[in-house]
């Protein structure tokens, strides 16, 4: 891994999605620590947690082990996950030299193993298939988003984020939050599960005669946006492509084309006209394009896997 390349060791504190990264656990493990090495990992935990783990009932009991366990010259941290004030006082504990490696454990996370795309994979599935189960005819938009997740509960997993229901007009606002609008079209239904830690992303957008043509444009994005995914294609060149043939067709969109997902449902990386980063194998990434007009919106979005061709929508 390269974040190893500058550091012996790195310390990750829940709540940083990290942890479970590097660990594998599942659970909350509230006030817990990683210390990883390159080639084992050891946890500190409260003894509230179960599992492989050296627990601690007090905190001078905490600042022993970690004292004991990090037992290196340089130690990596993230910035993104860790506050300052933990910052600090770990420091203090530890000692030693600690370097930023926030941004490669980002790089390290965005290529899936094999195990991760499994999981991801599962949650999909259980996604589509809550997705395809409902029915909204009648309803408001905060019993969609209800039923969709006790759905997701039923199958032993739970929502990924606040799912997001808009009817009608709501449906120009990319974030609506679920309310009392009875079912109308264009009709937005945006929710993704979390399974073992990993999580979906999936839209889907119901029209009638009214937005079928700028469905028939976003579906036509999204074909091509997939089509240019690939292993070694820059990502900006691909978003290039989506927004030159919407803007072709007299519109723009609001927000980036989407977002690599696993252990967070915006795990690092984005899809957008700055992103210069090139794609690799395994990247899995929620490809969302959409339009908005001032009383309706169309968005589709699809959970895809990079490959060294095509990209792969999981299924």
């Amino acid at each position: 891994m390269k974040v190893f390349e500058k550091v012996d060791a790195v310390i990750v504190k829940t709540p940083d999605a990290s942890f479970f990264y590097f660990t594998g656990l599942e659970g909350t493990w509230e006030s817990s620590y990683a210390i990883v090495f390159p080639d084992a990992v050891e946890v500190v935990a409260p003894p509230l947690e179960r599992g492989r783990a050296h627990f601690y009932t007090s905190r001078r009991e905490m600042e022993a082990l970690l004292k004991e366990l990090a037992t290196a010259e340089k130690i990596g941290f993230n910035s993104r996950g860790l506050s300052h004030a933990d910052y600090l006082y770990l420091k203090k504990i530890i000692g030693g030299k600690w370097i930023d490696v926030g941004k490669e454990i980002m790089e390290a996370r965005v290529v899936k193993r094999k195990s991760e795309v499994a999981l991801i994979r599962r949650a999909c599935r259980e996604t589509k298939r809550i997705m395809e189960s409902l029915s909204m005819e009648g309803k408001s938009e905060a019993e969609v988003a209800a039923e969709a997740e006790y759905e997701m509960r039923k199958r032993g997993m739970k929502a990924a984020f606040d799912t997001i229901v808009a009817f009608g007009k709501n449906s120009s606002s990319p974030h609506h939050t679920a309310g009392k609008k009875r079912y109308a079209t264009p009709a937005i239904l945006d929710m993704g599960a979390r399974y073992r830690n990993y999580c979906s992303d999936i839209t889907r957008t119901f029209v009638e005669r009214r937005g079928r043509k700028i469905y028939e444009i976003v579906e036509e994005a999204l074909n091509i946006a997939i089509d240019e995914m690939m292993e070694g294609v820059k990502a900006s060149e691909v978003v290039k492509k989506v927004e030159d043939f919407l803007k072709k067709h007299g519109h723009g969109m609001r927000h980036s084309l989407g977002h690599s997902i696993g252990i967070e449902v915006h795990d690092g990386f984005s899809l957008s006209s700055a992103s210069n980063f090139i794609l690799k194998e395994n990247m899995v990434f929620a490809v969302e394009p959409a339009i908005y007009t001032a009383g309706m919106g169309v968005r589709i979005e699809e959970d895809v896997i990079v490959k060294k061709g095509k990209a792969e929508i999981i299924r």
